[in-house]
């Protein structure tokens, strides 16, 4: 799915005791733990282990070079609960230009709460501040409904 940001003028949102920050290397096992969490059993990691692998292997560009002007982690009370991560291109795709969202992901215990919309907005405002011209990701069968509905909801389009 595809998001055209030309022209497009975006406000991020801001959800009252969710804090958006850049990502830091500390936040490997707090993320683990929520992106284990966020999935269900067998779609993602299958246990913490590989999830800290995951974490690692994002921050040391194995699904491509992170854009850390466009990645963030929501953190609620000081905790890591969420995060987007974004890359400079999809090592999948390669018709596709510009970054490429490798993961949005939410602990279940603030799903609801409108942190994974802050998050996609963040990440599609920083784009458009930056002058990218389109927002990229995939989805597949580990992608819930409201995901879904999320990405849609945003304008993201299917090629």
């Amino acid at each position: 799915m595809t998001l055209s940001l030309t022209g497009r003028t975006t406000t991020p949102v801001n959800i009252e005791a969710v804090e958006l920050r850049a990502i830091q290397t500390s936040d490997r096992d707090p993320l683990a733990t929520a992106y284990l969490a966020a999935y269900p059993p067998g779609v993602a990691a299958s246990n913490l282990s590989d999830a800290q692998q995951e974490v690692d292997d994002t921050f040391a560009g194995e699904f491509g070079t992170l854009r850390h002007d466009l990645t963030r982690v929501a953190t609620l009370q000081g905790r890591p609960v969420g995060a987007i991560l974004v890359v400079e291109k999809s090592i999948w795709d390669p018709e596709l230009d510009g970054p490429f969202i490798i993961d949005l992901f939410v602990h279940p215990d603030v799903q609801g709460m409108g942190v994974g919309q802050a998050l996609l907005d963040e990440a599609v405002h920083a784009c458009a501040a930056a002058g990218d011209a389109t927002l990229s990701l995939r989805f597949g069968d580990g992608t819930s409904p409201a995901a879904h509905a999320l990405y849609t909801r945003a304008g993201f389009e299917q090629h």
